[in-house]
């Protein structure tokens, strides 16, 4: 059996950062929300505590300073900015697949409902993902799934 190697997505924020950890089969380690001080303390253990084959930054907010951030202490580990064009609505619709509403909720649209948590940490795995269908180390998403593809009119 190959050995397994480590994948982050960093979703970054002026406040807080999304941070998601898969394997290079795409089976998730971590999902969270971090503060933006302390993303440097987690990469650093994450990065010391396996063998870390990409970091993968979304492209938007703040980007530029955790892409330098990443270069200037890890410049050993490939470095990618993805597009993170959706990911905070796919990352809803996300959430709700993990974590079905309960109760009358159950009823009520999805898109009317709003998550209790952040949903940095999923956008993070979105980006993830993105790395990993782009480089084909994983199945992309199948076109029945709703919402990850976009439509063509």
């Amino acid at each position: 059996m190959s050995a397994q190697h480590l994948v982050i997505g960093i979703d970054p924020g002026r406040t807080k950062c999304g941070l998601a950890v898969l394997t290079n089969a795409g089976q998730r380690v971590a999902i969270d929300v971090v503060p933006t001080a302390a993303l440097a303390g987690r990469l650093q253990a994450t990065a010391a505590g396996g063998d870390v084959a990409a970091i993968c930054v979304g492209h938007a907010t703040t980007s530029d300073a955790v892409v330098e951030m990443c270069r200037e202490r890890w410049p050993q580990i490939p470095l990618v900015v993805v597009d993170e064009s959706n990911t905070t609505l796919e990352a809803r619709r996300r959430y709700y697949r993990d974590h079905p509403p309960r109760g009358l909720l159950r009823f009520v649209p999805r898109g009317l409902l709003v998550p209790s948590v952040p949903l940095d940490g999923y956008a993070a795995l979105l980006i993830a993902e993105r790395y990993l269908v782009q480089n084909e180390r994983i199945r992309g998403p199948t076109p029945r799934e709703p919402g990850l593809y976009k439509r063509r009119i």
